[in-house]
C-alpha cells in the first residue's frame, strides 16, 4: 500500500540533469556580432557556458575583449559561469603585445602568471585544463599547439597532461572541447588543423587518448557552421558505433561558411543560422539541440538528438546486474555479489530483500544525494543522486523476496 501510494505521487522521470550551453566558437569582432546568441543564453539561463575558441576577432587583445562592442558586450555577461577554449584569433599577435595574453588576462585576470589548472581559462601559455560540473567531467584542449604561426604551446606537454587527467577522471560521462575540428565540411578549412588525430606525432595522439579514455562527446568550432556527426572511430576519420560523438558549433556570431563537403557520419548541417548548442547532461546520457537565433532551423537533418554515455554497458564484475561504475557510486563492492555491502538492494545486509530494505528507502524518499545516503540510491545505472519511487523503490520491489548467495 505504501509503495503504491508513493508511485502515484511521484511524477518525475529524470533527476539531476545539468544544462550547459555551447554556443560557438567564432563569437564576435568589435561590431556586437555575439549579441544575438548571447540573448539565447540569457533566455536559457544555463548552469554553465562553454566557448569553442575564436571568442574575440580579429586579434585577441585585452582591449578588444573588454570593449562593449566586443566580447564583454555580449557573452561577457556570463563570464562568471563561462569556461572557454582558445582559438587561433584569440592567439593572434598582429595588434597585441604578446601572444594570447589578452585571452588569459580577460578570463583569468591581468598578469596571472602563477595561475594553475584551476583558473578559468587554464594556465597562461598553455590553455588546457579540466573541471567537473554536475555528473560530467569536462576537458578543454588547446588546438593551437599545432606548429602554425599562432602556436605558443607545447603539444607534448598537453598530451602528457591529458593522459594524466583521463587516468584521474572519476566521472561516468566526459565531454571534451577545443577549437579546430577533426573534420571540416567547408572549403575554408582543412581537416584536423590542430593535428589531434595526426599519426605523425608518434605514439597515441589526442583523439586516440580520448577514445581509449572513454570520452563521450566532443565539441569544436573554427568552421563557421553547425554540423553533427555520428560516433567516430579511434582514427578520428569515420563512423564507429562504439566511438565518440562530435559536433561543430562555429555559429556564435561572426560570418557563416557554406557547407561544401559531406564527411563520414555527417547527419545534420546548418550553414544559414547563427545559434547555440543546448546540452542537457544527465548522469548517464545527454540530449542536444541546436537553437537558431531566429527560432527556425534552416539546415539538413535534425537539430536535436540524444545518446547514452559510452560506459552505459560497463562491466559487471560480480554479475549482480549492477555495473561496477554504479556500485562504486552506491558504495557496494563491485567484486562481490553477496554479503556485507555487496548487493545494492540488500541495504540491511541480511542477504534478503524484504520490507526491512524498502523501509530504508521510504524513510528518505524524495531526498537528493547528498544529504540522502548514497547507499539508498540504487537506480538507474549509474544512480541519479535522487531517492525516488520510479527508480530506486521500483527496482527494489521488483526483487522483493529474492535472496543472494
Amino acid at each position: 500500500m505504501l509503495v503504491a501510494a508513493l508511485l502515484a505521487s511521484d511524477a518525475r522521470q529524470t533527476h539531476g540533469a545539468i544544462t550547459v550551453v555551447a554556443g560557438a566558437g567564432d563569437i564576435t569582432d568589435t561590431g556586437n556580432q555575439g549579441v544575438a546568441t548571447a540573448n539565447l543564453i540569457n533566455n536559457l539561463n544555463p548552469d554553465g557556458v562553454i566557448t569553442l575558441g575564436d571568442n574575440q576577432y580579429q586579434d585577441g587583445c585585452l582591449s578588444s575583449f573588454q570593449s562593449r562592442s566586443g566580447y564583454s558586450g555580449s557573452w561577457g555577461a556570463f563570464k562568471s559561469k563561462t569556461r572557454p577554449a582558445i582559438g587561433n584569433h584569440d592567439s593572434h599577435t598582429t595588434s597585441c603585445s604578446t601572444a594570447a595574453n589578452g585571452y588569459f588576462d580577460y578570463f583569468n585576470g591581468v598578469g596571472s602568471g602563477t595561475c594553475d589548472y584551476t583558473c578559468r581559462a587554464g594556465k597562461r601559455g598553455e590553455g588546457w585544463y579540466s573541471y567537473d560540473l554536475g555528473d560530467w567531467h569536462f576537458i578543454v584542449l588547446n588546438s593551437e599547439c599545432n606548429g602554425t604561426a599562432y602556436d605558443f604551446c607545447d603539444h607534448t606537454a598537453q598530451l602528457d597532461w591529458l593522459t594524466n587527467d583521463l587516468a584521474a577522471n572519476t566521472k561516468f560521462c566526459t565531454l571534451a572541447y577545443w577549437h579546430r575540428p577533426i573534420v571540416a565540411p567547408s572549403s575554408v578549412h582543412t581537416d584536423d588543423e590542430g593535428h589531434f588525430a595526426d599519426p605523425y606525432m608518434g605514439g597515441d595522439n589526442v583523439w586516440q587518448k580520448l577514445y581509449d579514455g572513454g570520452v563521450d562527446l566532443v565539441l569544436q568550432g573554427h568552421d563557421h557552421l553547425f554540423a553533427s556527426y555520428d560516433r567516430y572511430n579511434r582514427a578520428g576519420n569515420d563512423a564507429d558505433p562504439n566511438g565518440i560523438r562530435h559536433f561543430i558549433v562555429g555559429t556564435g556570431g561572426v560570418g557563416l561558411y557554406a557547407v561544401s563537403e559531406t564527411k563520414p557520419g555527417q547527419n545534420a548541417t546548418d550553414d544559414a543560422d547563427l545559434g547555440i548548442l543546448k546540452l542537457t547532461l544527465n548522469p548517464a546520457s545527454y540530449s542536444c539541440e541546436f537553437v537558431p537565433v531566429d527560432g527556425s532551423y534552416s539546415g539538413t537533418g535534425s537539430p536535436t538528438g540524444s545518446d547514452s554515455c559510452r560506459m552505459g554497458s560497463a562491466r559487471d564484475s560480480d554479475g549482480d546486474t549492477w555495473s561496477d561504475v554504479a556500485e562504486g557510486i552506491i558504495g557496494t563492492d563491485p567484486h562481490a555479489a553477496c554479503g556485507v555491502n555487496a548487493w545494492p538492494p540488500d541495504i540491511n545486509n541480511d542477504r534478503f530483500v524484504d520490507i526491512g530494505d524498502i523501509s530504508h528507502l521510504t524513510g528518505d524518499f524524495g531526498d537528493s544525494v547528498p544529504p540522502g545516503p548514497a547507499r539508498y540510491n540504487i537506480a538507474p545505472d549509474p544512480p541519479d543522486r535522487f531517492i525516488d519511487v520510479i527508480g530506486d523503490i521500483s527496482r527494489m520491489t521488483g526483487l522483493f523476496g529474492k535472496r543472494c548467495s
